[in-house]
């Protein structure tokens, strides 16, 4: 397991894992590197919301349905007039593999947005898209469900897709569609808080 980088909060100076770490634009091209308790202090202080609310979520482990388990990590932004709350994996630091969010008003329970957040994750897991079989992996039914990233290692804008937690990219991809050859096909995309 490799080490989580961390960095200061630069309003409370505490030592923040770098994926809780959240920049806030204060103007032009400067931005505040602070974490997600002095975030969302601040958007409530900018956008005159009264108070909120946030607390730390420490992570939790759930099984996949093939028995693996996953360790989530949660983060809570206020973002105006809409409170986001993530949850996702780590990979060398840094938010990988599963990942979902949920999104209510400002005054929602934190407590009841983090059951449906798990309850989200639940379902998530529960389904595995993919079978990695030889030679390479295959799509096991007709429908896929991902997230699609960009793939960092390959020059241009190529995309990459997250399925079942796992990396795929375009060209492997492109392989496990060759085998439904002559077939047709519907693509839908759906907001990161929403079902899929």
């Amino acid at each position: 397991m490799s080490k989580i980088r961390q960095a200061p909060c630069e309003a409370c100076g505490e030592l923040t894992p770098s994926h809780e770490i959240i920049s806030l634009g204060v103007g032009g091209s400067t931005y505040r590197q602070l974490c997600g308790q002095c975030f969302n202090a601040e958007v409530t202080q900018l956008k005159g919301l009264g108070s909120f609310e946030s607390f730390r979520i420490e992570p939790i482990t759930l099984r996949d349905c093939a028995g693996e388990a996953h360790d989530f990590h949660f983060r809570t932004r206020l973002l105006g007039q809409v409170v986001a709350m993530d949850a996702f994996e780590l990979r060398d630091g840094e938010p990988s593999g599963y990942q979902c969010e949920v999104a209510d008003d400002p005054d929602a329970d934190l407590h009841g947005l983090l059951g449906r957040l798990v309850d989200k994750l639940r379902r998530m897991l529960a389904v595995k898209d993919l079978t990695f079989g030889e030679p390479e992996p295959q799509i096991a039914e007709q429908t896929v469900r991902g997230r699609i990233d960009w793939d960092e290692s390959v020059r241009g804008r190529t995309p990459l897709l997250v399925i079942d937690g796992q990396e795929v990219t375009w060209e492997e991809f492109g392989r496990m569609l060759a085998t439904f050859e002559g077939w047709q096909f519907r693509l839908e995309l759906i907001d990161r808080c929403d079902e899929a």
